[in-house]
This record gives C-alpha cells, structure tokens and sequence, in this order.
C-alpha cells in the first residue's frame, strides 16, 4: 500500500514541512520509513521529526 505522510522537521533554528508518500505493508511501518528516510536524507534524529498526519494514498 502507498501511504502520505505529512509533517515537520526542526533544523537548527528553522522549522520546514513535508510530505513524502511512501510504501509499506501498515501505517505504523509507513512511519518508521519516514523516520529513516528523513533521518539519513538530513541527519537529523527521530526527536527533530513530528509526523502530523499518516493519510492511505487513493
């Protein structure tokens, strides 16, 4: 299932939203994926993430 997850990252002192559609088998695995996604993309730890909203893609 494709899932869209919205939601916040912190740098240091700006905050910047996104939106990144991602696959997996559950919601719950849709946000891990963002977490490590964004995590490496940006070198940031999962407390500079805030996921607002984890939406099944139509």
């Amino acid at each position: 299932m494709k899932f869209v997850v919205e939601g916040e990252m912190q740098f240091k002192d700006q905050i910047r939203k996104f939106t990144k559609s991602v696959d997996a088998a559950s919601e719950k695995m849709a946000r891990e994926r963002v977490y490590s996604l964004i995590g490496s993309n940006n070198g940031l730890k999962r407390d500079k993430i805030r996921i607002v909203a984890v939406k099944k893609e139509a």
